[in-house]
């Protein structure tokens, strides 16, 4: 076969391979791809100037758009993150921002003017502007822009993607030279549907009492940008707008005084979208039961070896956790202290010797508080 004939019959499968190879970028994806947004003004008519495959758009440049304004300015035009994201880096001879929205994705910017940071590491929200259309680098004033995923921390192992755009545009590879050329895009305004979602961080758990103070934390996270939150106990904190211009924010229990309660936070994003979120209730008991012991202490006489009930009044805990229960000892040391327990004022005595024995007890509530021992009554078995 002459080289010639070989050469011509080789092309088309060189072409198919080509095709096939720069159509595969998914495989490699450790995560899902952030949604993306047309980087150009809201509201503008911009035109595809040079598309896919072609010109300068070819090997790492391949899958990329350049586009300009179909009526009005170029020059000068603001350019805006198409996803959420930080500075990666800033390529000067080239005017190109690099913008890195995790997980190995990045989108980049060329030909800028203006810029918003040199620097590395700035945080930027989709719609943000972070520069401004130039030619820096090209004789025509244009933004081009392409979107990669490159697993390695520098980013040079590239692999352009095709692009979809939640504003309604959609650019996949088809065929031939400079793909989507001259089809016109308007940039829309990213709806915010979801309202922001609070979430709470503590090892307190609700429907308990404590009798120390706890320290809950909590986070508000938003797809888009959060404004802040009021935060309240027991009452919807009800603000027209923030008190607080935050993301993140904590109560103390002890805020609130002894009792149960309910922590509500009122939450806010850039759209005015707005989040109640609550957490408990929680009780919050400081203080120690009352248990006093009885003014008069008569003994009291059984009969030895016979079963009888031993009765007292019941300790007072307020408004607090409530009276959980007894700790008591029956024996014959005055002072003496024990951890038998019962739930009520009251003990059953199955039967005991003869002798002179000290009935002790001390109160627990239903946080940790507790009471001192004291004695509740003399008994003489005969």
């Amino acid at each position: 076969m002459r080289p010639a004939l070989r050469r011509a019959l080789l092309w088309p499968v060189i072409l198919l391979l080509w095709a096939i190879v720069a159509s595969q970028p998914a495989a490699v994806y450790a995560a899902n791809p952030p949604q993306l947004w047309l980087p150009t003004p809201i509201g503008e008519t911009w035109e595809i100037l040079q598309g896919f495959y072609c010109g300068s758009h070819v090997g790492r440049q391949s899958r990329s758009l350049d586009f300009v304004n179909a009526s009005g300015r170029t020059a000068g035009a603001p350019v805006r993150a198409a996803a959420d994201g930080t500075t990666f880096v800033w390529e000067g001879h080239t005017g190109t921002l690099i913008l890195s929205h995790g997980d190995g994705f990045y989108t980049m910017y060329s030909h800028l003017q203006q810029v918003i940071t040199t620097r590395p590491g700035l945080t930027v929200r989709q719609g943000d502007e972070i520069g401004r259309v130039g030619s820096v680098g090209t004789g025509i004033a244009h933004l081009h822009f392409n979107f990669f995923y490159a697993p390695d921390r520098g980013a040079y192992q590239r692999t352009l993607l095709e692009l979809d755009f939640a504003d309604g545009y959609s650019f996949h590879d088809t065929a031939g030279c400079s793909q989507h050329q001259g089809k016109h895009i308007v940039a829309r305004p990213a709806v915010d549907v979801e309202p922001p979602a609070v979430t709470f961080s503590t090892s307190v758990r609700p429907e308990q009492w404590y009798c120390n103070d706890q320290h809950i934390e909590f986070r508000v996270d938003d797809d888009r940008r959060v404004v802040g939150f009021s935060q309240a106990f027991d009452h919807d904190p009800g603000n027209a707008t923030p008190e607080f211009a935050a993301q993140t924010g904590y109560v103390q229990l002890a805020w609130a005084g002894e009792g149960m309660h309910t922590i509500n936070v009122r939450a806010w994003d850039e759209s005015g979208k707005q989040t109640l979120a609550t957490f408990g209730p929680i009780g919050y008991d400081a203080s120690d039961p009352v248990f006093e012991a009885p003014g008069d202490m008569p003994a009291r006489r059984y009969t030895a070896n016979a079963p009888f009930t031993l009765t007292w009044n019941p300790a007072d805990d307020g408004r607090g956790s409530g009276i959980a229960g007894y700790r008591l000892y029956l024996g014959e040391d005055p002072d003496g202290v024990s951890k038998w327990f019962s739930a009520e004022n009251q003990m059953r005595i199955d039967g005991i010797p003869a002798g002179r024995y000290w009935l002790r007890a001390q109160a627990l509530d239903a946080a940790c508080g507790q009471s001192s021992w004291i004695t509740l009554q003399e008994v003489i078995v005969e």
